[in-house]
């Protein structure tokens, strides 16, 4: 999915960049660097079973947009977002005592895809949109460590989520500063998770996100921007329904991601 989706949106941005007319198009790259906060828990079986990691990570992304020509209040825009975990060790509880620990790393992307109202009353500028898209949420776990014993092998966990929301931003300019803010909420109405260690369960829930900015941007050159600030996300997921094959129950846990950075942001108009 990652390098289909990537190609996808590069594709797209290229094109938009090919057709559009002087000062209707836009492009950004960001960067940033932060913490990854997760958790997870059920007690579907009747203990009470809980995870909690934290680790360091990096994100990148590239965002393209497009006003349309006779009514540039209008626009359609395309944001990425790719997260590396830089890897830290999770542990687990059955009824509040600890039983395992291990090593997680992760990969998340997200990819939505907008379509959006922006407006500016003297130096107050505001935005509105509607938004779909496709998020991926890759986990591995590896140096098992059961009880106090050693457990080779490792298992991954992929989770695919479609996307609907909606989101707003504002910001106040004052000569070449401004002070940006935004919000944006989406629902997760369709989400499947596989897990190599039950590959014979594809699970289905459900769940949300919250996202939130604020920084301060500054005009460098004619049509070129320069933005730094922070970002905070809040991903939640619902426990799915338990499922049973043969003699087996499974069931995937509800789940927590907070993922909070400092971010800079470089945009260039055309």
């Amino acid at each position: 999915m990652k390098k289909t989706v990537f190609l996808l949106i590069i594709s797209l941005i290229i094109f938009f960049a090919g057709i559009v007319d002087a000062g209707n198009f836009g492009i950004g790259v960001h960067s940033g660097y932060g913490v990854i906060k997760y958790e997870e828990q059920s007690s579907a079986f009747g203990n009470k079973f809980e995870s909690a990691s934290t680790q360091d990570m990096v994100i990148f992304g590239v965002s393209g947009e497009y006003s349309f020509p006779g009514t540039q209040n209008f626009y359609a825009n395309i944001t990425t977002d790719w997260v590396f975990g830089l890897e830290g060790v999770e542990i687990w509880k059955e009824n509040n005592i600890q039983i395992q620990t291990t090593d997680i790393s992760v990969f998340f992307q997200f990819y939505d895809f907008r379509f959006g109202y922006k407006n500016a009353r003297d130096n107050l500028y505001y935005s509105f949109y509607v938004s779909g898209g496709l998020d991926g949420m890759h986990f591995k776990r590896d140096k098992f460590l059961w009880r106090g014993t050693p457990v080779t092998g490792s298992i991954t966990e992929d989770i695919y989520l479609w996307r609907t929301g909606m989101g707003t931003g504002v910001g106040y300019k004052a000569g070449k500063w401004a002070l940006d803010g935004r919000f944006a909420y989406a629902c997760y109405p369709v989400v499947k998770v596989n897990n190599s260690s039950l590959p014979q369960f594809t699970f289905n829930t459900n769940g949300a996100v919250l996202d939130t900015g604020l920084g301060l941007s500054r005009e460098v050159a004619e049509n070129v921007n320069f933005y730094f600030g922070g970002s905070y996300s809040l991903l939640k997921l619902e426990q799915s329904d338990i499922m049973q094959k043969g003699s087996i129950q499974a069931v995937y846990p509800g789940s927590k991601t907070e993922i909070m950075a400092g971010m800079v942001n470089l945009t260039f108009g055309f």
